[in-house]
């Protein structure tokens, strides 16, 4: 091997090297390194927890792999927790009615509760309305209390529940007509169809005695109907006062206090024959329900209201990081748009800008030309190619080295014309009031300005950029 391929000369330092960390920030540089490390340490717990917890998951599906416990066999107490964990109404129709067991372990509490916190916070919250309206009904006490399961039949229901004295009911089928799926009303306390609402139920006048009286059920401000019977159970549900009977107060007393006396005494026997002894039995219950409905709704707005403080709360900060991470990305354009226009001509007219803070458009040029030229660039840094930065500042100083060539900001065209309103307004106008800065802020320092000045039309380029200036122009 030759011996003339090895050298003995002292390795010199790479110069290079050391002029490309010259001009580093190292203080910023610092400052992104510890940020990058924080997120990279951040993921690496992050990785190592969701890894714990497969882990533990893993190891609990191996050790109760091999055990099933029947529902209805665990503790009352663990049952009615599954039932307050139920959001749906449906949910818990179909796990309540699989044993007697678990329905003796519904209450009106876990019915409402799954109501009124089903789709919560979305359009769709139609078992809400459902619960809602007979809420108003209850809390006005015009319709017998139902019963939890009942209540339960009611938010659930698909068909009328009329059965045979059903008006649409289709005599080839035997089956009732079915309920609205899009309606979120049960009139009269009932799940009844839209033909037993027009049919069987009574018009009354609007001047009707009972129409805003305690213990009367309305629907749609001017209909009355009559309770209906469970032909299995033998129950009563609907209305406290049949529609036969407020029509017979009607016409049978005079005066107001008459007829409100004789529909009292239908109220306290009409709460006799529902199973309460007295009307203090029955408002107890139905203040009862009253008291849960609004309890659900007041702990359902308030856990709206937090979830969407939490939504606004995140969207500020991720709106907060972008428009740090695009200042950013700005800030550094901006220094290399400064290193580009460094022997260019008014660098200080071209540089010339507005920071803002929590803004969209965080930087703004004061010259216009520089901001058309500019713009595209300012919204959207994170895409924007350094030629097209060099571009820009290449038409910028060739705009700015035209106006020094041509010498335009000395106004002597000005105090040259033979035109007495160039020679004194104009010129003592720019001269002492007003400066290159604020001619250039003009809308009209454009394109159009720079051809003029070009072409030789200094005159006509001034009153171009000067005529939306107030006071500029004699």
């Amino acid at each position: 091997m030759s011996s003339s391929r090895y050298s003995l000369r002292k390795r010199q330092p790479n110069s290079a090297l050391k002029d490309d960390y010259k001009d580093v920030d190292l203080d910023k540089l610092l400052e992104e390194h510890e940020r990058s490390g924080e997120e990279s340490r951040a993921q690496r717990v992050a990785k190592k927890q969701k890894t714990q917890r497969e882990e533990e998951e893993k190891e609990l599906k191996q050790i109760f792999s091999g055990y099933d416990i029947p529902l209805d066999t665990l503790p009352a107490l663990c049952i009615e927790r599954i039932y307050n964990m139920l959001d749906s109404p449906q949910d818990l129709y179909n796990l309540a009615f699989t044993s007697k067991f678990l329905m003796s372990l519904v209450t009106p509490e876990v019915v409402i509760r799954s109501a009124v916190f089903n789709n919560l916070g979305k359009r769709e919250a139609k078992y809400r309305k459902i619960i809602g309206s007979i809420n108003q009904y209850l809390a006005n006490r015009s319709i017998h209390i139902p019963s939890p399961h009942r209540l339960l039949r009611l938010l659930v229901a698909k068909s009328c529940e009329r059965g045979d004295s059903c008006w649409g009911k289709n005599l080839a089928t035997g089956v009732p007509a079915s309920i609205d799926p899009s309606s979120s009303t049960r009139p009269f306390g009932l799940a009844i169809c839209e033909k037993c609402v027009k049919f069987g139920s009574t018009n009354v006048n609007y001047s009707h005695f009972s129409r805003f009286q305690h213990g009367v059920a309305f629907y749609q401000w001017n209909r009355i109907m009559g309770p209906i019977t469970d032909a299995v159970k033998g129950e009563v549900h609907g209305p406290l006062i049949p529609a036969i009977q407020l029509m017979q107060i009607e016409g049978s007393y005079r005066t107001t206090a008459e007829r409100k006396a004789a529909l009292e005494e239908h109220l306290s026997r009409a709460h006799t024959d529902c199973g309460d002894v007295c009307k203090n039995c029955y408002e107890s219950k139905a203040a009862a329900y009253v008291e849960i409905f609004q309890s659900a709704e007041d702990e359902a707005d308030e856990f709206i209201k937090l979830a969407n403080e939490k939504k606004l709360q995140i969207g500020r900060q991720r709106r907060e990081e972008r428009l740090r991470k695009k200042r950013e990305r700005i800030q550094g354009i901006y220094e290399y748009l400064e290193e580009l226009l460094e022997d260019c001509p008014y660098k200080d007219v071209a540089l010339a800008c507005e920071w803002r803070e929590n803004d969209q458009d965080c930087l703004k040029f004061k010259c216009s030309f520089v901001q058309c030229a500019m713009c595209h660039i300012i919204g959207a840094p994170a895409t924007a190619p350094d030629r097209a930065i060099s571009d820009a500042a290449t038409q910028i100083r060739n705009a700015f080295k035209l106006l020094s060539d041509k010498q335009f900001f000395t106004f002597t065209f000005l105090s040259e014309s033979e035109q007495k309103m160039f020679r004194q307004g104009m010129y003592k106008y720019c001269t002492n009031e007003s400066s290159i800065l604020k001619i250039m802020t003009s809308n009209y320092a454009d394109d159009a300005f720079f051809v003029q000045v070009r072409n030789n039309q200094p005159k006509n380029a001034l009153i171009r950029a000067l005529h939306m200036i107030k006071g500029a122009l004699p």
